[in-house]
């Protein structure tokens, strides 16, 4: 949808915004000249050097050095896509995306029906749990499971009466086309007739929400034995996607910003559990094993990853995948255990909410939990067994990027086995060059060097002129060739040719319109730089000038009889302010 949206749409939102209340929502600023200062709300801080710039709609921490504009702060506080956050802030200062939705058979609005059919879905399932015949049964599930009224109030838990066409009727009845009802998920059409049923039946109902907490599909469990799947999910919607959305994201997401962790349960009713236990950094995969996508959304909003998922097979493949998954996004991952044929949920509900934050705070890194794991498996402690364990558990740290801490994880790996270090550089070495290499990715052992002149040049360059836009049309004609390719280049490049007609660029539609968040963090960053920059200069000048004012006076004052020397410098800013005065009443015509 977003790449369909006109540059002057996109221009017309961003002019919209206020980024300043944006930021308000998640901490509390103070205006000191031009910006707005506050503690960063993206690591722990004591000394605010979080900075918000409104004239340019920017925030730049000198700190974490963390900037963008105002789509790159839902990104990464909210964990939204661009398309996500653009919708979001369109709606908030009334903008209509209805025309540049993705789809040509999707009209305008479509998104929103849906959503309507999926809040009347919902509300009808709510009442249903209440009211229903049949209902008893989810009631008496839930009671079990041990979970309060106020959990099954606050996650609109629900009822699906049994019946072929129960919510059918009631969505046509308000309107809405069996068409419409199937295309959010909630009904199927029927095989060789005419017709739709409802795809929920006799089930106990979790309302999935988006990470503005609107509903956008539901899972259903089955209350009867006989009744399979025991978990049916919405499939795949407009709106609803298993491999991106997560259950329980928006309730998590401050918590897991400020506990800077993530902690991945298997089930819906593992999350409602540790929720209502206190433990809020909590939230679910939908039905299947934790994404690319997924692992992007977690890294917007923390550096670290717990995972706690089931003790048997199942649950051991899925959480060896998920390491793997969320090691290439260079995140931080550890490993929970519970004892066997225990979930989340009944660890909680029999062992408490402090037990459980002590199997989270006892986690282990994937290199111990995956080092036990594949130990488990060899029948003996032979030398081959141990190259294979090594293999297995290498074979996860070559998902490090980090070159330092890879090896240091191939070193531990190599002496817990007592397998040479020798061996154990050249199977790394091995392994390393077949991997296959992501486009665009930096190489693994790519070490960290600092910038090099060019770059400097063009980072500074780049900063100057967005803090001095006038200054453009004077760079305009200079070789961009030489500029190189990285982000401050393609910047630069940009706005030269912003410039290209003799005027000085629109810096407010060049800023906002930057959808790429490392683009909008590149610029934010090197005009927070360049303007900490100027004010440096600023208070050398006037400490230069100061240094010069207060020699003349010295030198003043030597010419003076009859007076003791100035000892202070306040006395030397005094003496300076009343020479100045006499200076400017002498000059005045008599």
């Amino acid at each position: 949808m977003a790449g369909r949206v006109p540059e002057h749409v996109i221009q017309q939102i961003v002019a919209g915004v206020d980024i300043v209340r944006l930021v308000e929502r998640h901490c509390e600023l103070t205006r000191k000249g031009k910006k707005y200062w506050g503690l960063c709300p993206f690591h722990q801080e004591k000394t605010p050097s979080f900075s918000v710039d409104p004239d340019n709609g920017l925030y730049y921490c000198f700190g974490c050095k963390e900037g963008g504009n105002v789509f790159t702060l839902l990104e990464k506080l909210e964990g939204l896509g661009f398309a996500e956050a653009l919708e979001r802030l369109a709606r908030e200062v009334g903008v209509d995306l209805g025309p540049y939705r993705s789809g040509p058979a999707e009209p305008p609005g479509q998104a929103a029906r849906l959503r309507r059919v999926n809040e009347l879905a919902a509300g009808y399932y709510e009442k249903c749990l209440e009211k229903a015949r049949g209902a008893d049964l989810a009631r008496r599930y839930l009671k079990e499971r041990g979970f309060t009224d106020e959990t099954i109030e606050r996650w609109r838990l629900g009822y699906a009466p049994d019946g072929w066409e129960n919510f059918l009727k009631c969505a046509t009845a308000r309107g809405f086309s069996p068409e419409e009802v199937q295309e959010a998920g909630l009904a199927v059409p029927r095989q060789g007739a005419p017709g739709h049923y409802d795809r929920f039946r006799n089930r106990l109902i979790f309302p999935i929400a988006d990470g503005a907490e609107r509903v956008i599909a539901f899972g259903a469990r089955a209350l009867q034995p006989e009744d399979e799947p025991k978990y049916l999910n919405t499939p795949e919607t407009p709106l609803f996607h298993k491999g991106r959305n997560f259950f329980g994201l928006a309730r998590a997401r401050d918590a897991m910003r400020s506990a800077d962790t993530a902690v991945i349960l298997e089930g819906y009713t593992d999350v409602l559990m540790a929720h209502q236990a206190g433990v809020t950094h909590t939230l679910a995969v939908l039905g299947t094993a934790l994404t690319q996508d997924h692992a992007r959304t977690l890294r917007r909003l923390c550096a670290q990853v717990v995972l706690v998922f089931d003790a048997d097979e199942a649950g051991q493949k899925s959480a060896a995948r998920s390491i793997e998954t969320l090691l290439n996004e260079e995140l931080e991952v550890r490993v929970a255990d519970l004892p066997a044929g225990q979930d989340p949920c009944d660890f909680v509900r029999a062992e408490g909410a402090e037990a459980f934050r002590r199997r989270l705070d006892e986690s282990r890194g994937f290199f111990e939990y995956r080092l036990a794991h594949a130990r488990a498996r060899e029948a003996d402690d032979s030398p081959e067994a141990r190259m294979r364990v090594f293999g297995e558990v290498a074979e996860l740290a070559l998902q490090v990027n980090d070159p330092a801490r890879r090896d240091l994880i191939v070193r531990r790996l190599a002496h817990e086995l007592g397998v040479r270090e020798g061996n154990a550089w050249a199977w790394l070495d091995r392994h390393r060059r077949r991997r296959p290499h992501r486009s665009g990715e930096a190489r693994p052992d790519a070490p960290r060097r600092p910038p090099t002149a060019r770059e400097t040049f063009v980072r500074e360059l780049l900063g100057l002129l967005l803090a001095h836009p006038e200054l453009a049309p004077r760079a305009a004609g200079m070789d961009r060739t030489t500029l190189g390719d990285g982000p401050e280049a393609r910047l630069l490049t940009a706005l030269l040719e912003q410039a290209g007609n003799g005027r000085a660029p629109d810096l407010e539609r060049f800023l906002g319109g930057l959808s790429d968040a490392d683009l909008a963090g590149t610029a934010s960053a090197a005009l927070a730089e360049e303007q900490a920059r100027l004010e440096r200069i600023a208070e050398t000048t006037a400490e230069a000038r100061l240094d010069g004012y207060l020699g003349y006076a010295r030198s003043r004052q030597r010419g003076a009889t009859g007076r003791r020397p100035l000892q202070t410098d306040e006395e030397l800013r005094e003496y300076v302010r009343r020479l100045k005065e006499d200076d400017r009443r002498s000059a005045q015509p008599r």
